[in-house]
C-alpha cells in the first residue's frame, strides 16, 4: 500500500512542478506548450494508484471483507473517502472494454485524444476526449468518466503518512479504536 502512495505522491510532484513554473496570467501559447501526453499518464497514475488502494479497502472478492474493514477502521478510511468511488476503479481496470463502447456508440463532434486546458465551452458541438484534465476544475476525464483529483490526492497523502508512521514503528498500523 505504502508503494502505492509513494507511486502516486511521486506523480502529484511531478505535475504539481509543471503548473507551478506557468505565469499567473496563462495563455494560449502556454497551453500548447505543456507536455501533455506526460501530465495525463501523471494523473492517470494517480488515479490507478487510488483504484489499487480501494482494493484493499473495499475487496472485491469475498472472504476478503474482514481484511478490509481492519484497514479502514485503523487507517480511518470511512466510506465517504474519494477511493471508495467504484467508478474511479472501473474506468482503469476496465478502460479496454469502454473503450470498445465509447468508440461503437458512433462518435461526432470535436474528437480530443488528450487534452490539458480549461474546460471547454458548450458550443452545441460534441466534445468527446479520450484522457483530459480541466485546469480550470481540477478535473480529470477518461472517456465518459470525470473525477476530482484534489480529493483523491489529498486522501493518498493522508494514507501514506499514517502508512510511513507504521513503516517507522516496526509495520505496525495504529491500533483499531
Amino acid at each position: 500500500m505504502l508503494f502505492n502512495c509513494q507511486s502516486a505522491l511521486r506523480s502529484m510532484v511531478r505535475v504539481s512542478s509543471v503548473f507551478e513554473k506557468l505565469p499567473q496570467d496563462v495563455t494560449e501559447e502556454h497551453l500548447l506548450n505543456l507536455p501533455v501526453h506526460a501530465i495525463l499518464n501523471e494523473l492517470q497514475n494517480v488515479v490507478i494508484q487510488g483504484g489499487a488502494l480501494s482494493r484493499y479497502f473495499w475487496p472485491v472478492r469475498k472472504g476478503h471483507e474482514d481484511r478490509g474493514r481492519q484497514l479502514r477502521q485503523a487507517l480511518a478510511v470511512g466510506d465517504d473517502s474519494p477511493l471508495h468511488n467504484r467508478d474511479l476503479r472501473n474506468a482503469i481496470e476496465h478502460f479496454d472494454e469502454k473503450l470498445d463502447v465509447y468508440l461503437s456508440s458512433g462518435l461526432s463532434g470535436y474528437i480530443f485524444p488528450e487534452f490539458v486546458a480549461p474546460r471547454p465551452r458548450e458550443d452545441g458541438v460534441p466534445g468527446h476526449f479520450f484522457r483530459a484534465y480541466f485546469i480550470d476544475c481540477g478535473v480529470f476525464r477518461l472517456l465518459d468518466g470525470e473525477y476530482e483529483i484534489e480529493p483523491i490526492a489529498l486522501e493518498i497523502q493522508r494514507i501514506s503518512a499514517a502508512l510511513e508512521e507504521a513503516d517507522e514503528n516496526g509495520s505496525r498500523l495504529p491500533p483499531i479504536a
